[in-house]
């Protein structure tokens, strides 16, 4: 028997079967790709982690096995090949264990134990160099400084009584601008003419001692660096370099300690635009810019006379169409910002926002350790109608701060009424807003007064960008 079904009966009956809209297709296909991106990204990461695990391993191994040679040698014959303790053990060296580079740095220095006291301490040791530390750091990538690797620290003593090995001791302290110590820094001293390069890492003290390092006059350089802090090299002095330099090469004498202390911070981010009084950008202004931890002072100014200094800092710069320039990884310290003649045509620099209150000076700001600032450097528009006022003590000729100071002229077609209170500088800038004072050249009047002072009456031809000095007498 045949079966007759109609077939409006079937198309009816498709056209109650449920479909997904298109909403509900994009809904799906997004919780699926956040799932595929998430169950990724946790691969990724649990790949690397493995990864981090099996190089860890590895360059453990290595650093046992290293530390095992040493052991085995006698302890004349533990130094560094290029090393102030000279011996077998190569300053650097590489292995390859399954196919992966490591890479070892080895370290061999004295160490003045407190234990019978140290040199010119109570009791005094005079025989500082007590024993010998071997510090073997293995990296799977090719940088001393790198934080991807494992360190171990192994102690040897003299197979007898401990003997003076001659030469001085090099006392090296890392601080911050806050006087405090640096641990974990990196300190390379080296000195080309003895053939000695020593990498070493400060204590939670943020110190590093050589004892029995020999004796040499300003030849051994020190390298100063950590990861977000600004470095630190020293320099020879003058005359081989041509200005007289902050932190010259270390010098070390024979049966004493020398003590070198370089100071350091982390380093700091700066944006830094160019801005009228109203706020707007202004576009490509050229100027210099020097300041932060000082490098020296110029031959023809040494430290005994006024200072003419070098900062690690100094560019030319230009803010350009943006207004902006962005500046990283410099460090703290107060800067200098003095503009290029020429960008100064058609603008001039009024003073700085903020500005350096420790030196109080409007062309200067600070930069604090470990920050990141936005500075402003303010100028005015000499080709509109504008007026900077500085009011003075007439006694003095110092800027009268808080002061108030009024513009005014009542009979323009728009009569125009202004006060404002003088800044650090005594300065006021009129207008306030830019279209206050659009109008064309012409007399205005001026009344200051403030606490201590006698009111001062005066007046002003404002013609484009207009300046005046107002002196005030004490009261």
């Amino acid at each position: 028997m045949k079966i007759k079904i109609k077939k409006e009966k079937i198309d009816c009956f498709i056209r109650k079967i449920p479909g997904f809209t298109l909403i509900e297709a994009l809904l799906v296909l997004f919780i699926f790709s956040l799932i595929v991106v998430t169950f990724y990204s946790l691969f990724s990461v649990g790949t690397k982690h493995i990864l981090e695990s099996k190089f860890r391993l590895g360059a453990t191994a290595v650093a046992n096995e290293r530390v095992e040679i040493v052991r085995s040698l006698e302890y004349s014959q533990i130094g560094t090949t290029d090393g102030y303790i000279s011996g077998d053990i190569p300053s650097s060296d590489q292995v390859t264990v399954d196919g992966r580079n490591f890479y070892i740095f080895s370290s061999v220095v004295y160490i003045d134990d407190p234990y019978d006291g140290i040199e010119d301490g109570t009791p005094d040791d005079s025989t500082p160099t007590d024993y010998k530390r071997v510090t073997i750091k293995v990296a799977w990538e090719n940088d001393i400084n790198s934080a991807r690797s494992v360190t171990f620290t192994s102690d040897f003593a003299p197979p007898g009584v401990e003997e003076n090995m001659g030469g001085g001791t090099l006392v090296i302290k890392v601080m911050n601008n806050s006087s405090e110590g640096i641990s974990g820094a990196s300190v390379q001293v080296k000195n080309d003419d003895l053939g000695i390069t020593e990498n070493l890492t400060t204590d939670s003290n943020g110190g590093v001692s050589l004892p029995g390092i020999p004796a040499d006059g300003n030849d051994y350089e020190i390298s100063v660096s950590k990861s977000s802090y600004f470095s630190i090299d020293t320099l020879p002095p003058y005359p081989t370099s041509t200005f007289y330099p902050v932190y010259v090469h270390a010098s070390v004498t024979e049966n004493n300690k020398n003590i070198y202390s370089i100071t350091t911070d982390e380093v700091s981010d700066v944006t830094l635009k160019t801005e009228d009084p109203f706020g707007s950008t202004v576009q490509n202004i050229d100027f210099n810019l020097k300041g932060g931890i000082k490098k020296g002072d110029t031959i023809d100014n040494p430290p005994d006379y006024p200072a003419a200094p070098i900062f690690y800092y100094e560019q030319d710069l230009d803010s350009g169409s943006s207004g902006e320039n962005s500046l990283s990884d410099i460090s703290y310290g107060s800067y200098i910002l003095s503009p290029i003649a020429a960008s100064e045509s058609d603008y001039e620099f009024i003073k700085m926002v903020p500005y350096d209150t420790i030196l109080n000076d409007k062309t200067r700001f600070i930069v604090d350790p470990g920050v990141n600032i936005t500075e402003k450097a303010i100028f005015a528009d000499k080709n509109i109608n504008s007026a900077l006022i500085t009011v003075l003590d007439s006694s003095s000729s110092l800027p009268v701060k808080g002061a108030s100071v009024r513009l005014y002229n009542l009979s323009l077609p728009t009569p125009y009424d202004a006060t404002l209170t003088t800044d650090d500088f005594g300065m006021v800038y009129f207008p306030s807003t830019l279209p206050e004072l659009s109008v064309n050249s012409t007399d205005y009047s001026i009344e200051a007064s403030a606490s201590g002072y006698d009111d001062k009456s005066d007046s002003m031809t404002i013609s484009d960008y207009t300046k005046k000095e107002l002196n005030i007498d004490p009261s």
